[in-house]
């Protein structure tokens, strides 16, 4: 049954998607020297009374310079809200095609301005690519990461939760894209 579980979700309605960042238009991160608290790049907000399974988080950089970049891929135990941000760029969405269930989490981006303060904020998975020699997007050097749930470590958030990325690159900021799927749930379901 494990296995077969994000399909039987999807076939039930209850696997979504949200991306940040186009076909076209990349998100460009803030240009931050660090990580800085309260102010993710991209995050999924999930209300009281639902529940999601993180199933996988990609990010692809097309460009991300200076001598370090990093990200870091986190629960907390709270709704840390919008801040001074944007929607996501689509999503949250079905995986099914005619969305016979719709999700009750908000996606948001480029937190600008502070959000709330992340109640036991745990860190699920963390990068830091080096140095960079090519910096060009045709081609150069593969700076993308494929995060599943074993990855992870299984996470369950139960609302009010959020599951965050934050990404910061040394001199200039990172472009790219960041995608999110889980399956979700009321609590009662």
């Amino acid at each position: 049954y494990i296995a077969q579980y994000p399909l039987s979700a999807a076939i039930e309605g209850r696997l979504f998607g949200c991306h940040w960042g186009t076909v076209t238009t990349p998100l460009a991160t803030a240009a931050t020297t660090a990580l800085v608290a309260a102010r993710p790049m991209a995050w999924i907000r999930v209300p009281d009374g639902t529940m999601i399974v993180p199933l996988t988080c990609n990010i692809v950089l097309e460009t991300s310079l200076g001598s370090a970049t990093e990200i870091d891929l986190r629960t907390a135990q709270n709704d840390i809200g919008n801040g001074t941000s944007s929607a996501a760029s689509v999503g949250p969405q079905s995986m099914r095609t005619d969305a016979p269930i719709a999700s009750l989490c908000t996606a948001r981006q480029l937190a600008t301005g502070d959000t709330t303060a992340e109640t036991s904020p745990l860190s699920i998975y963390r990068k830091t690519f080096g140095p960079v020699s090519d910096t060009t997007t045709a081609g150069g050097l593969d700076r993308s990461v494929a995060v599943d749930r074993a990855m992870m470590g299984y996470p369950v958030l139960v609302g009010p939760a959020t599951l965050e990325v934050f990404i910061a690159a040394t001199t200039t900021q990172a472009i790219g894209f960041v995608i999110f799927t889980w399956v979700e749930f009321t609590e009662r379901s």
